[in-house]
């Protein structure tokens, strides 16, 4: 019994099988062709991830490229810029005398005390040359070439040149540096704190009266008088200047 069973059950899976095979069929291609739908969408979504990423990615170097040009032309026009804005503030000196010039650069960095201007002289020099910003004695010119000149600031230790102190007019020579002096004023003249500086001209490196600074303090000494003071100039921002031609 239990063959027959089974012989018969394996008879009627066959006549199923043979009856059935074309929508089993159908039904296979079919989940097939969803699957292979899906797997090309897959692959369509994900190539589309990559060429914006790629894309994207592009976009991204171009732009760093410009804000690197854009960069790039602030830092050449910032100088110009800033040069522009102390221009402003520049005044003029209604003197024949006086020929205008601009730095160049520093001369010897680190050393902040000495530049270059553009002023320029075919002609041997004789003396210093006074060097004047707004009228305020900014330090003094000591070599001319063909197209530029060493200048020397206030802070400089090597510069001098003749001045002229408070009303009385009493006589004395300033030395440049971070602190600057003047020496030899003659004892017998008084002055005092506060009392203003000016160029004297007698030493024919400035005319006289270009503005140097104001008495700080005084030291009395057996001969002469010495004295501090703080200047007008400041010597940490050279931009234009006069350069006084006598």
């Amino acid at each position: 019994m239990n063959k027959k069973f089974l012989i018969y059950i394996f008879i009627g899976l066959v006549i199923i099988i043979y009856y059935f095979r074309y929508p089993i069929k159908e039904n296979i291609v079919s989940d097939y062709n969803v699957v292979k739908d899906k797997v090309i969408n897959i692959y369509d979504t994900i190539q589309f991830e990559i060429t914006s990423y790629i894309e994207q990615a592009e976009q991204i170097q171009k732009l760093k490229r410009d804000n690197k040009l854009f960069m790039d032309y602030i830092s050449s026009i910032t100088p110009i810029l800033i040069s522009y804005q102390k221009f402003k503030e520049f005044n003029k000196i209604n003197n024949n005398r006086v020929v205008f010039s601009k730095t160049i650069s520093y001369a010897n960095l680190p050393d902040m005390t000495s530049i270059y201007v553009d002023y320029s002289d075919n002609k041997k020099l004789t003396h210093p040359l006074g060097l004047i910003y707004n009228n305020q004695a900014a330090g003094i010119i000591t070599e001319v070439h063909n197209n530029y000149s060493l200048a020397l600031l206030n802070i400089n230790p090597k510069v001098t040149y003749t001045v002229f102190i408070g009303k009385e007019k009493i006589p004395g020579i300033i030395f440049g540096g971070k602190s600057m002096e003047i020496k030899y004023i003659p004892n017998y003249r008084p002055i005092k704190v506060g009392d203003l500086v000016i160029t004297s001209g007698l030493d024919r490196i400035f005319y006289e009266g270009v503005k140097v600074g104001v008495i700080t303090s005084v030291i009395h000494k057996k001969l002469y008088q010495e004295a501090k003071i703080k200047p007008f100039y400041d010597s940490y921002h050279p931009t234009f200047f006069y350069v006084f031609k006598n």
